[in-house]
């Protein structure tokens, strides 16, 4: 007769799941928590990598370089959307000359899209989408691309923005 340990009430033997069995399931329930651990980081790597880019927008926004290079990373490498190539090895290399950039009909930027295609704890891709509009607030053009978001020395910053050619423009 089967001992009450390993008997249900009506004494009926239990079936005693195997250790390789249990081994598994405690692998997969714990391996969820890790999975759940590992995803939060990534949301926070993500969130920090994403104030930082928005960071970039408002001092881009400001006509400020050295608010752009406080939220720079260097060194910091510029492809443009017809190939050319700027790279910046420190703060004092951001030189935008916005007055002429006013000249030419811009008077701030959007960020529209910023989708986080890839994360790790230093370092997250971004695709990204603008538009640069006019004093009068019509849309000049839009533009997408990739900006790189790196931390450095616990400083997020931009430090690659490649973009593509314009896929609107109001000429």
């Amino acid at each position: 007769m089967p001992s009450g340990i390993c008997t249900r009430q009506d004494h009926t033997p239990l079936r005693l799941v195997p250790p390789a069995v249990v081994l598994v399931c405690t692998l997969v329930v714990g391996g969820m928590g890790v999975t759940a651990l590992a995803q939060d980081d990534e949301r926070q790597y993500q969130a920090e990598a994403r104030a930082a880019l928005e960071e970039y927008f408002r001092a881009w926004n400001a006509a400020d370089n050295d608010a752009v290079a406080a939220i720079s990373n260097f060194p910091r490498l510029s492809l443009g959307g017809n190939g050319q190539v700027v790279l910046r090895g420190s703060p004092e290399e951001i030189v935008t000359d916005f007055e002429l950039l006013r000249q030419s009909g811009w008077d701030r930027s959007t960020l529209d899209l910023a989708e986080a295609v890839q994360i790790s704890p230093d370092k997250v891709h971004f695709r990204i989408v603008f538009t640069r509009y006019d004093v009068g607030d019509s849309p000049i053009m839009t533009t997408p691309g990739l900006y790189v978001v790196t931390k450095q020395d616990g400083h997020w910053g931009l430090q690659l923005q490649s973009v593509l050619p314009a896929t609107f423009t109001s000429q």
